[in-house]
């Protein structure tokens, strides 16, 4: 995703009048949409309790 960001921003940058602004816009929406994949594909790993005998 970051390779897109990367090479789309001189492009973005031109067609918004300038600055970098556009860029860190699409990289921070672009690093959101990760975090929130990342939280919710990526499977949890859960600990098993060892049971006590009685």
């Amino acid at each position: 995703m970051m390779i897109v960001v990367s090479l789309g921003s001189g492009p973005w940058d031109q067609l918004f009048g300038g600055g970098n602004s556009p860029a860190i816009a699409v990289a921070a929406v672009a690093a959101l949409f990760s975090g929130l994949l990342a939280l919710l594909a990526i499977p949890r790993t859960r600990t098993q309790k060892p049971r006590s005998r009685v």
